[in-house]
């Protein structure tokens, strides 16, 4: 049966009569630095300038200045929708009650899986602080949110400059229920690399997929710059991310990490899909002329990549003809592979009443509902 024919298209389609929906890119924010106050020693705070500390290095300016990283490619103006502002006046996505209103209820959401949105400390060269941070946000992010609804669940940020205190964390916590997946950030050591090894050991072990996901590329000593050097704009390095997981998924693949861990998989959030084909059959032609490099691969790498490799579906690629989207997941039978993400509430989010259109029913309830329950530990 043509699955682009007429009856597949599903132009009137409705999410709440048809299908399950666990939204795999959800991001909370903190209002303000303050809501880490009651979960990190006061030693921290005076470092990271918060609660009582405020202001402090005004004060004495020997104390190094602490300022958060800021994104290199603009301001919140350039990520965040104005639409999503909560009545009281907080940033978009730090108040759980109105996110649960105006996106599950909206959509029927069964689960939302949530990514931090607030900048993170991965690769921050201070690496004591970082944890600290890092574990704080994990449990804020616990107590606000998973706490509050059955719906929400969440993935534990680690620290990828330090595998050993990144073990650590996920022995503390990842077997609590609601806690689904490791957020791993990028820096400048390719994944392939032994050095994440003990993060997937464990990670396999607890059954949790490591999350991959843009943050504050360039920002931090140990950040990386999208392969040939930081962009001029914001709008440069929104359109080239693809090119770091380009570079991430050969490294998992040829370093022998899905044959030292065949359950492992990873998730790579908000970097597309189009590139996928290109991906595949590059690493397929090289691997047959040059296998003997890597002879600990049993298989041709896209099989590996079809096994233990999903993608985030935001931003979804717009080619001028919409059947073609659908023509390339085909031609190299991605079905499996791929998640959906609101990313809610960035403004480049995708609206799931227009997206997938063309896509026959059977592979929307992949995309929605069973792809995510098979990668995610639920």
């Amino acid at each position: 049966m043509d699955v682009l024919s007429k009856e597949n298209q599903s132009t009137n389609f409705d999410v709440k009569s048809s299908f399950s929906l666990i939204d795999c890119d959800v991001h909370p924010f903190l209002s303000s630095l303050d809501e880490l106050v009651p979960y990190l020693d006061e030693a921290y705070q005076k470092q990271l300038n918060i609660g009582k500390f405020k202001n402090d290095m005004l004060k004495n300016q020997n104390n190094g200045g602490f300022e958060f990283p800021k994104g290199r490619y603009g301001n919140p103006g350039h990520v965040l929708r104005t639409d999503a502002i909560p009545p009281c006046g907080v940033i978009p996505g730090s108040d759980p009650k109105f996110l649960t209103e105006d996106l599950f209820d909206r959509y029927n959401t069964t689960h939302g899986i949530l990514n931090i949105g607030h900048g993170t400390m991965g690769a921050y060269h201070n690496v004591n602080l970082a944890a600290e941070y890092t574990r704080a946000t994990n449990d804020w992010l616990y107590d606000r949110w998973i706490k509050s609804d059955k719906r929400f669940k969440m993935t534990m940020e680690v620290i990828p400059l330090d595998p050993q205190q990144s073990v650590k964390e996920i022995e503390r916590i990842g077997r609590k229920p609601g806690i689904v997946g490791i957020n791993l950030r990028v820096v400048n050591i390719p994944f392939g690399k032994r050095h994440f090894w003990p993060i997937y050991e464990i990670a396999e072990e607890y059954g949790l997929p490591i999350v991959v996901h843009p943050d504050a590329e360039n920002t931090a000593e140990y950040s990386p710059d999208q392969a040939i050097g930081p962009a001029s704009t914001y709008i440069e390095w929104h359109s080239t991310l693809p090119i770091i997981a380009m570079r991430q998924i050969p490294s998992l693949v040829f370093e022998g990490v899905f044959e030292k861990f065949p359950k492992l998989k990873f998730a790579f959030i908000e970097y597309g899909v189009g590139w996928l084909p290109h991906l595949m059959w590059r690493l397929d032609k090289n691997w047959k002329g040059l296998r003997q490099e890597v002879p600990w691969l049993k298989i041709p790498p896209s099989e590996y990549i079809r096994r233990n490799i999903r993608l985030g579906t935001q931003p979804i690629e717009e080619p001028f003809k919409p059947n073609h989207l659908l023509e390339m997941i085909q031609m190299v039978n991605a079905e499996d592979m791929l998640l959906f993400c609101s990313d809610y509430p960035h403004w480049d989010g995708d609206n799931l009443k227009r997206v997938f259109l063309r896509f026959p029913d059977d592979l929307k309830r992949k995309i929605y509902y069973e792809n995510a329950l098979e990668t995610f530990r639920f």
